[in-house]
C-alpha cells in the first residue's frame, strides 16, 4: 500500500515537473493569447461610427501581417465596440468604460470625441492602469497636462490627434489672413469682421479669449461671440444676429450633431458669410447629404485631407472610401492610433503595460494627418515635422476641396484649389459693401 501510495506521487510529481518545464519555455502567446483593444465613442453618430471603422482599417492591415508581434510571437487582435454615448451622457460614458476594463476585459483603450467625457473616462482607465490613446477629438489641454502634472498616474493616457485646443487656436488663425484677404480683395472691404458661433463644450471655453485676442492682431475685427448646444436642431437665431452684425466670416467650432442644422441654415438662410472652423461632422462625405446639400462652399479647419501628408494619408483615404463608400471624419484618425498601439507593443516586446508605456514614449509615426511625436505631457507635436492640418471646403458637385495650405512655412500639397465664396455672399457683399 506504501509502495503504491509513493508511486503515485512520483508520477505525480514528475507530471508537475513536466508542467513546470513546459511553462517556463512556451513563449508568451503561443497559446494564441488575443490583443483586445477597445473602441470608444459614442456609436449612434457619425464620431463613433467613423472611430470604429477607421479601426477596421487598421485591424485589417494588423491581420494582413498576422497579428502583432510580441517578443517573436504573434498574436491577433480583437476590436471591442464600446458604446459610450459620451454627446449625450457622460455618466453613460465612464460606465461603459468601466464595463470595458471589467467585464470584457480590454488591454488597451482608444476612441472618444468629447473633453468632458474623456477627462472623466481618463480617471476610469488610470484606476485600472489601461493604456488610453484617443482619437481625432477631445483637444482640452487638461487632458494630457495631467499627465505632466502627475505622470505615475495619469502615464497611460496618450493624444496622438487631435492637436489640443490651443494649437488647434493656431490652426485656424494660421487660414484666417488668407480669408480677410479674399474678402477685401473681391468685395473691397477693409474692415473685416468675424463672428464667433461656438458649441457650449468645455473644450472651448478657453478658446474664446484667444480668439477674442488674436483675431484683432490679424486684422480681423471679431462681432461677436455666439454659443450653441452640442445637439440643437435650429441655430437659426444666432445666424441673423450674425448676419445683423455684419460679419464677413462665420468661425463656428463644433464636435457635435449640431453642425448638421448649422451648416444647412447658413445656406438656406442665405448667411452671407464664409464659415469655417473645426466640425467633425461637417468633415464627413454624408455631411453633404445630411445638410440637404446646404452646405455647398462651406468650410472646416481639418488635420487631415486627401492630399499626401504623408505616405498613409492617400491610401487610408482610398481604403475608407472603398469599403465605406464615405469620406472619413476626424474620428477615423482612430485608424492612426491603433497603429501606434501595435507599434508601442513591438518596440516594447511585451504586453506589459509600463514597458509600452516607454515605448510609446518613443513614438515617431508617419500617420495620415502628419508625423505624430509626443511631448512630455503625451501631446502630440503640432506644427512642421509634428500635425499640420489642412482647410478644405464642400463643393456644388458633393466634393471637398482642399485650399490650405499653400505655402505655409514652406508646407505645399498638390493638388490644393483657389478658395471660392458663395453666391449669395458675392451678390450680398457686392451691393452692400459700403453699408456694414
Amino acid at each position: 500500500m506504501k509502495e503504491s501510495v509513493g508511486k503515485r506521487r512520483w508520477v505525480l510529481g514528475a507530471l508537475l515537473l513536466v508542467w513546470a518545464v513546459a511553462f517556463l519555455f512556451t513563449p508568451l502567446g503561443a497559446d494564441a493569447r488575443t490583443i483586445k483593444i477597445g473602441i470608444l465613442g459614442p456609436m449612434n453618430f457619425v464620431q463613433g461610427d467613423h472611430a470604429w471603422k477607421g479601426a477596421n482599417i487598421a485591424l485589417d492591415e494588423i491581420k494582413a501581417a498576422g497579428g502583432i508581434n510580441v517578443g517573436g510571437v504573434k498574436m491577433p487582435v480583437e476590436l471591442v465596440k464600446i458604446d459610450t454615448n459620451e454627446i449625450m451622457s457622460m455618466s453613460n460614458a465612464t460606465s461603459a468604460v468601466e464595463k470595458a476594463i471589467t467585464r470584457d476585459k480590454v488591454d488597451f483603450l482608444a476612441g472618444g470625441c468629447s473633453s468632458g467625457a474623456i477627462l472623466a473616462m481618463q480617471d476610469v482607465a488610470c484606476d485600472h492602469k489601461k493604456i488610453f490613446l484617443i482619437a481625432g477629438s477631445g483637444s482640452h489641454p487638461e487632458i494630457t497636462s495631467r499627465v505632466g502634472k502627475n505622470y505615475e498616474r495619469y502615464k497611460y493616457f496618450f493624444r496622438p490627434s487631435p492637436i489640443n485646443a490651443i494649437n488647434i487656436v493656431a490652426l485656424v488663425m494660421e487660414a484666417m489672413p488668407d480669408i480677410a484677404a479674399k474678402v477685401r480683395k473681391d468685395f473691397g472691404i477693409e474692415k473685416v469682421k468675424c463672428a464667433l458661433l461656438f458649441e457650449q463644450a468645455q473644450w472651448l471655453d478657453p478658446q474664446v479669449p484667444l480668439f477674442q485676442k488674436l483675431l484683432p492682431q490679424a486684422g480681423i475685427e471679431v462681432a461677436g461671440v455666439w454659443r450653441m448646444s452640442i445637439s440643437a436642431l435650429d441655430v437659426s437665431a444666432q445666424l441673423m444676429s450674425i448676419k445683423e452684425s455684419g460679419a464677413h466670416i462665420i468661425l463656428a467650432m463644433t464636435s457635435g450633431p449640431v453642425a448638421i442644422p448649422l451648416y444647412r441654415q447658413v445656406g438656406e438662410l442665405e448667411i452671407p458669410a464664409f464659415i469655417t472652423g473645426v466640425n467633425v461632422e461637417a468633415e464627413g462625405a454624408k455631411f453633404f447629404q445630411a445638410t440637404g446639400g446646404y452646405c455647398q462652399y462651406g468650410g472646416v479647419a481639418v488635420q487631415g485631407s486627401n492630399v499626401a501628408m504623408t505616405w498613409r494619408t492617400l491610401p487610408f483615404y482610398e481604403k475608407f472610401e472603398k469599403k465605406y463608400k464615405e469620406r472619413p471624419t476626424l474620428t477615423a484618425s482612430i485608424y492612426n492610433s491603433i497603429l501606434i498601439i501595435k507599434e508601442g507593443i513591438e518596440r516594447a516586446g511585451s504586453l506589459d503595460t509600463e514597458k509600452v508605456v516607454l515605448a510609446l514614449e518613443k513614438t515617431d509615426f508617419a500617420g495620415t494627418q502628419g508625423r505624430v511625436r509626443f511631448d512630455k505631457n503625451h501631446d502630440a507635436l503640432y506644427g512642421p515635422g509634428g500635425l499640420t492640418g489642412c482647410n478644405v471646403q464642400w463643393m456644388p458637385n458633393g466634393t471637398m476641396s482642399t485650399w490650405w495650405p499653400n505655402g505655409w512655412k514652406g508646407i505645399k500639397y498638390e493638388g490644393v484649389n483657389e478658395l471660392q465664396f458663395s453666391p449669395w455672399m458675392v451678390k450680398y457683399w457686392k451691393e452692400n459693401a459700403g453699408k456694414k
